[in-house]
């Protein structure tokens, strides 16, 4: 316990305060030496029987100890004062028993208040010199008037010599005291400053070393100008088979390869010279991608040079692994028979194949960022939008629509979509992607299909009504015929030879009207099948080979024929086209006994891009507007008793549409005489009636 004792009064108490712990210390030491020196002296005095010294000194070695206890119970300022008033007493107690202000202990003053320099502040300071001048004067006064043991031998200017030894002993104290107090101050103020840069330092040393060896893929390397490695860190550096600790403090050549190294100098020497770029280099089967950064310090030098080098080979391979993909989707995408629309929630194109220039015959730029509209036509872009916005509101995956679209070549094209809507994960419309065909040859077929079937119903009502009517005209001749063969023999069995002569007349014209029925209805099977080659031909030259044919016909009646001059070229069948023309004429100059004269015109009425309109216009009898379609049926007279067997207008009728054109008459009634109209092609079209089946079926028929 006593060896506890000594070792806590061995240490100086500790304070928080830096300053107060520093006086503590001090004091602790002067008090120890004191104490020290008191004991000491007090022993030397008793040995030299000097029983008023020797008491002296052991009361202050009391006072000295009090002043110890009490800087250990941290009350310091008690414990200054203690040990500079014991220090005080003291001392002017040896200056009464001893020799006065001349005694050798009057020097205790100078060191005492070197000790209070040190332990005061400067106004307990002031107090502390002023008290030992008024101490110094005491004793002075007190040996002057020989109330001490020792006579006064001087005079007052010793005291104020004194006095000012010891005034300049306090200031001088005092100064240096204080200069050691701000160069304290300065050191301390020094010492935090360096602690606090230590610690920044530190910690921000900490944070990269943190930062660089938590980059991910990364490694940072930083160079001095001599390229050794200042600093090596970094997940990737072990990825290499590098250990930092091995790095740091080695040059560049003594890690890597000779030839890697000659690849990375040049760009070390320029980030050192302050170039600030980045650049890709294989290392092994890794690639990397290096951001050189130079390092400066406060002046703006280039101290360092730092590498960041990110290993890159995973993200260059999945580039590498997406351009394949995108160049095979490319591939399909421009090689696909659909074309392929991306349509956003405002239906607005937003990606377009490049397969739209095979389906659509544009340009991806001429449809992208347009509206849907740019893909249909006005008059079938109701029908889509209604159908999307319907599909929509049901809340379809996918609608198939078909729509018409033009091209900037002016073709219109029909297109088949697939539409299909996208949705996000609130159901919310984001828009479309419409997978396009061309399917105008498939509607074209559809039409044509449609037509044909159309034309083949109609055709099958002709062929009923062409059945009966053939049955009826030619069955009339044969009863004719089995009626008077019967008679004849009657006749002949009676003798009577007039009425069997008879008999065979009729029976002779029974057989020519047959036999005129039978080749009108050659004539008509002829048209459209057996043909001779088409050719471009004036029109004008056609009519003089058609009145040609009939120039007895028109003689016989003085028929007046005017023709248009310079009418245009036509194209088609010449010897047929000529025989509409024969049967025209001719049946106007037939249908025109009402007139003295017939006169008869042709000319064209209308031409143009592709076809002229013909007409014979006659001022015959004329047709009541009630006929002007029945008189192109087959074997249908308006006058039974006209001759003829009525087949030529449906033989004009046959030939016009085998060339692709039309005919029709116009006639305001009885008496009015009648214009018969017809279109013909005036260059090379594709004529009805190419299929051999077909023109059968038009041959026989007898019309449309």
């Amino acid at each position: 316990m006593t060896a506890h004792f000594l070792r806590r009064f061995a240490q100086p108490p500790h304070f928080d305060d830096e300053e107060q712990t520093r006086i503590a210390r001090t004091q602790h030491l002067l008090l120890v030496v004191c104490l020290t020196i008191a004991l000491v002296a007090s022993g030397v005095n008793a040995l030299l029987q000097r029983p008023v010294p020797t008491a002296a000194l052991l009361a202050c070695s009391g006072f000295l100890l009090i002043s110890f206890l009490l800087l250990h119970a941290r009350r310091v300022r008690l414990s200054i004062i203690v040990l500079l008033g014991t220090i005080i007493m003291l001392t002017a107690s040896l200056q009464v028993i001893g020799r006065g202000a001349h005694d050798t202990v009057t020097s205790l003053y100078a060191t005492m208040i070197v000790i209070g320099s040190l332990l005061l502040d400067r106004r307990s300071f002031i107090g502390l010199v002023a008290a030992t001048l008024l101490v110094i004067a005491g004793v002075v006064t007190a040996e002057a008037r020989g109330l001490t043991r020792s006579p006064y031998e001087g005079d007052f200017g010793d005291w104020f010599d004194l006095a000012l030894i010891l005034g300049l002993t306090a200031f001088t104290s005092r100064l240096l005291s204080e200069s050691l107090e701000r160069s304290r101050a300065h050191a301390r103020a020094n010492e935090q400053a360096l602690a606090q840069q230590t610690e920044a330092l530190r910690l921000s040393e900490e944070r990269y070393r943190i930062l660089a060896a938590n980059l991910p893929d990364s490694a940072v390397l930083i160079f001095d100008h001599d390229l050794r490695y200042v600093l090596a860190d970094g997940p990737e550096l072990a990825a290499t088979g590098y250990l930092k600790e091995k790095i740091e403090g080695r040059t560049l050549c003594e890690v890597v390869s000779s030839a890697f190294a000659e690849q990375v100098e040049g760009n070390l020497r320029a980030v050192l010279s302050g170039r600030c770029f980045s650049a890709e280099l294989p290392y092994g089967d890794r690639i990397y991608a290096y951001y050189y950064i130079p390092l400066v310090d406060d002046r703006g030098m280039v101290k360092y040079a730092m590498v960041l080098a990110r290993n890159v080979t995973a993200q260059r391979q999945a580039e590498a692994d997406l351009r394949a993909s995108e160049a095979q989707l490319r591939m399909l995408a421009e090689n696909m028979g659909d074309a392929i629309v991306q349509l956003d929630s405002h239906l607005n194109v937003v990606y377009v194949s490049p397969s739209v220039r095979r389906v659509l015959g544009c340009e991806p730029e001429d449809v992208a960022g347009k509206q849907i509209a740019a893909l249909v036509s006005p008059d079938d872009a109701p029908a889509v939008m209604a159908a999307i916005e319907e599909a929509r509101e049901s809340g379809a995956a996918a609608i198939r629509v078909e729509y018409r679209f033009r091209n900037h070549q002016q073709m219109c094209i029909w297109l088949e979509a697939e539409v299909r809507l996208l949705y996000d994960a609130h159901q919310h419309f984001e828009g479309a992607i419409l997978s396009m065909r061309d399917v105008t040859r498939r509607k074209e077929v559809e039409a044509e299909r449609e037509r044909l079937i159309a034309e083949l119903e109609q055709k099958n009502a002709e062929l009923e009504r062409f059945t009966y009517t053939v049955s009826h005209d030619l069955k009339s001749p044969l009863i004719t015929i089995q009626g008077f063969l019967g008679y004849l023999e009657q006749d002949i069995r009676n003798g009577d030879t007039d009425r069997a002569l008879s008999d065979i007349r009729r029976i002779s014209a029974a057989a020519r009207r047959m036999e005129h029925l039978l080749q009108d209805l050659l004539e008509l099977s002829r048209i459209g099948r057996v043909s001779a080659e088409p050719q471009t031909v004036p029109f004008n030259m056609i009519v003089q080979e058609a009145l040609e044919l009939i120039a007895g016909r028109i003689a016989e009646r003085q028929a007046r024929i005017t023709v248009a001059p310079d009418m245009p070229l036509v194209h088609g069948d010449r010897r047929r086209l000529a025989e509409v023309v024969q049967n025209l004429v001719d049946n106007a100059i037939k249908f025109c006994d009402n007139q003295t004269v017939p006169e008869i015109e042709i000319g064209v009425h209308a031409v143009a891009s592709n076809e002229a309109i013909f007409f014979v216009r006659d001022n015959g009898v004329g047709i009541d507007p009630r006929y002007h379609d029945q008189i192109f049926g087959l074997f249908n007279k308006l006058d039974p008793q006209s001759e003829g067997t009525g087949v030529g207008l449906t033989i004009v009728r046959r030939i016009i549409e085998v060339h692709g054109g039309r005919v029709w008459v116009e006639s305001a009634g009885r008496g009015a005489g009648a214009t018969f109209f017809f279109s013909l092609p005036t260059i090379h079209t594709q004529q009805h009636g190419v299929s051999h089946d077909r023109q059968r079926i038009q041959s026989i028929a007898g019309g449309r």
